[in-house]
């Protein structure tokens, strides 16, 4: 690891400085007004005991009041300012998790699960905001008004300041020691509390299959044991906490006492007045209410450890997929795998999803891959996609090593369609530009080519609409929420190939959806396809059998390795041939294995 996770929290705030030392001068002013408050309280006892009039104590009185106004003011302006502050690092810590998890590679993902990642970008990130905008600023008000308040009483009682002083120390070396104590006790129980919304996240997004196929049963005793265990992660972690405070507490108590002790001692010796004990007394309780206050903010303390530590575990992980800096070649370009081998890192055996493959795809022409189910076809999508990298050898395009082009340029040329196509909360704008800002123009005739331009007019909204992730129509009136139309898995096909229409690539890669749709929606997808391959090399994962009719070539892979490579009027002419044979076995169904 990097850095330790203290010294983590501490690099947030280092491009804040600015802000974070106007934070502490209005602090130092919040933090002298008790102090000053003590003093006229001190200053009061001295009065009266002397036989003072009414007329001669009455304005430290109202002075003492004012200052609990101003106190009062001023604190609630340092918890706003703490909380500014806190919330303004932790989001960019925020947006630099979420863009760190974006671009990770395939491995990472296969590694983690969503609600994993989610309590990490989220949950610890909000641990860290609390832990600064209350501990942090606790902390520093504790050790400012404890420094100075040690310091006032030294210019009026020094024996008594030695024994507040030692009180101190011991205090802020208690803290210290026991900051980590609950650190493992939080990291165990945030793990299960990720698992726990894992299992619900998988049972959820399948509630339909879970119901119809009888699952929930056990749906339910996965998740009833993550809670049972969390329950248990829980009571570990708030005994922890428990001796925290208790360790705390009895330092106050045993400060006070001391400093009641001498005080006492004194008065009946002749060497303090009553009014330094008075005033030794009223600096114990300012500092002694704010630390008992943080112990039970403590518990943020130690989450915060827990949860610097998987951040920094998160941002540690590098993605073994590295941009360059290069270009691809302008105009239209070829494919070439050189070589090419990959072992995935999750391979319990150690065996080559892809071995040595040496594949040229023309520019211009289209390549349909067939083969069994794990026979390599989507791991050749994932390395010409850059999703993960060779073991061994060189993916090319237009001659130039993907490897060494920068990740920008690279996805403005090469464009994937997957089997599963992603909608997105929003509008079908946004769905269609992916958020890019593009004219509306465009978007239209996107949608028009590939076949959905009626689907937009007959739409509430147009462009405007908003349309629902989970591809149902919903119209809000239960929830007083926006309506959202939904798609059929055939029109959200097409929609993608819209999406790769607009941005106008030079390479495609389409995973053909295995899902069925109805002939009218069928032919138009292929349509469609026919239209965005025109005059760009793309490599198809292919399903269906019509979708190699409008191949140029074939490439067959069986075991990770290619079999039977040429162009496909000649190998389905070939009764012998690897093609012709999945061709066949495939007729009937109309669908490839």
């Amino acid at each position: 690891m990097a850095e330790s996770h203290w010294g983590f929290v501490a690099s947030l705030l280092r491009p804040h400085r600015a802000a974070f030392f106007a934070y502490g001068l209005i602090l130092a002013v919040a933090t002298a007004l008790p102090i000053v408050g003590a003093l006229m309280v001190a200053h009061f006892v001295s009065l009266v005991v002397d036989g003072a009039t009414v007329a001669e104590v009455a304005p430290y009185g109202l002075g003492y009041a004012g200052i609990g106004l101003a106190s009062a003011t001023f604190g609630v302006v340092v918890t706003w300012r703490s909380t500014d502050l806190a919330w303004r690092v932790t989001n960019e810590l925020r947006n630099d998790l979420v863009g760190h998890v974006l671009e990770a590679d395939l491995a990472f993902h296969r590694d983690r699960t969503p609600g994993e990642l989610l309590t990490r970008c989220d949950a610890d990130v909000t641990a860290l905001t609390n832990f600064l905008a209350s501990v942090v600023a606790r902390v520093i008000g504790i050790a400012l008004l404890a420094v100075s308040s040690t310091v006032v009483l030294a210019f009026v009682e020094p024996r008594l300041a030695a024994v507040l002083g030692v009180g101190y120390v011991v205090l802020g070396w208690v803290m210290w020691r026991v900051k980590d104590l609950s650190a493992d006790a939080v990291i165990a129980e945030r793990t299960i509390d990720a698992e726990m919304n894992s299992v619900a996240e998988q049972y959820l997004a399948g509630a339909d299959d879970v119901a119809t196929l009888g699952a929930g049963a056990h749906g339910l005793r996965r998740f009833g044991d993550a809670a049972a265990r969390l329950v248990d992660a829980a009571g570990v972690r708030v005994r922890a906490e428990m001796r925290v405070q208790t360790a705390i507490k009895t330092v106050m108590a045993v400060a006070m006492i001391a400093v009641l002790a001498v005080g006492g001692l004194g008065l009946n010796r002749g060497w303090v007045e009553v009014a330094g004990v008075v005033l030794a007394f009223r600096l114990v309780q300012i500092v002694r209410s704010p630390v008992e206050h943080l112990t039970w903010r403590l518990q943020e303390a130690q989450g915060v450890a827990g949860a610097a530590r998987r951040i920094l575990e998160l941002v540690d992980e590098r993605s073994a997929v590295v941009a360059g800096t290069g270009d691809l070649p302008p105009g239209p370009l070829d494919v070439r795998f050189d070589g090419v081998g990959l072992v995935y890192d999750d391979s319990h055996d150690g065996s080559a999803a892809l071995e040595a493959l040496h594949l040229h795809v023309p520019a211009g022409r289209v390549l349909g891959l067939v083969g069994r189910t794990g026979s390599g076809k989507t791991t050749v999508a994932r390395l010409l996609l850059r999703l993960v990298e060779p073991t061994s050898g060189t993916v090319q395009l237009g001659g130039t090593d993907i490897a060494g082009v920068d990740d920008d340029r690279f996805r403005t040329r090469v464009v994937a369609i997957p089997q599963d196509v992603q909608l997105f909360p929003g509008t079908v704008r946004d769905n269609v530009t992916m958020f890019a800002p593009v004219d509306d123009a465009a978007v239209t005739a996107a949608l028009g080519d590939v076949g959905l331009g009626r689907w937009l007019a007959d739409l509430p909204a147009g462009l405007d609409t908003v349309l629902s992730s989970d591809g149902r129509t919903d119209t809000g009136s239960s929830t007083g929420a926006a309506p959202r139309v939904g798609m059929s898995a055939g029109q959200a096909q097409l929609l993608a190939i819209a999406r790769a229409l607009l941005r106008a690539p030079d390479v495609i890669v389409l995973d053909e959806a295995t899902s069925r749709v109805d002939p009218i929606t069928q032919a138009a997808i292929g349509e469609a396809l026919a239209r965005l391959v025109e005059g760009r090399t793309a490599v198809i994962i292919a399903h269906r059998l019509e979708t190699l009719d409008a191949c140029d070539d074939i490439a067959v892979l069986a075991d990770g390795a290619l079999v039977e490579h040429g162009p496909r009027a000649e190998l389905a002419a070939q009764p012998e041939s690897r093609y012709a044979r999945l061709r066949a076995v495939g007729a009937d169904a109309g669908e490839l294995a």
